[in-house]
Order: structure tokens, then C-alpha cells, then sequence
């Protein structure tokens, strides 16, 4: 089955590019940190880094992503808030 695998690999890097290019858009203020923009990246990020964890057995990878996905839906219902 090493099409199904490299469909959870590129799974896993369309992850790996949201959350990194979160993180610069923000560095280089392209992007504001208190935006539903930022932390839709991060979250589907996020999301997409559990399905490469969860088919790879990574368990440290899966649980930080889990989080980081949490963070990601707090920011985004505290801009609901504000």
C-alpha cells in the first residue's frame, strides 16, 4: 500500500507548510497574530499533522498537534469574544 502512505505523507507536509508559513506571516507581519486567518492556519495545521501522526504511530507528534490544534480553536473563540 505505498500510495496510501504517501497520501498521509503529503498530508503531514501540508501541515508542516500551514503552520510554518502561520508562524513567518506573522514574523513578517503579513499576517496578524489575532486574526481568524492565523489560527485557521493553525489549526488545520494542526489537524493535518494528527492524520501523518495517527497513520505513523507517532504518539508525541499526534498529542503536540492535538494541543496545538486546542490553542489554535481557543484563539479563534477569543476573537469571537472581542
Amino acid at each position: 500500500m505505498p500510495n496510501i502512505d504517501k497520501y498521509f505523507e503529503q498530508i503531514g507536509w501540508l501541515g508542516f507548510i500551514l503552520i510554518v508559513s502561520a508562524y513567518l506571516f506573522v514574523t513578517i507581519k503579513l499576517v496578524d497574530v489575532n486574526t481568524a486567518a492565523y489560527h485557521l492556519m493553525n489549526l488545520i495545521g494542526a489537524l493535518c499533522m494528527v492524520v501523518n501522526a495517527k497513520h505513523k504511530g507517532a504518539r508525541p507528534l499526534f498529542w503536540l498537534n492535538i494541543v496545538w490544534a486546542l490553542v489554535a480553536i481557543v484563539g479563534l473563540v477569543q476573537l469571537d469574544k472581542s
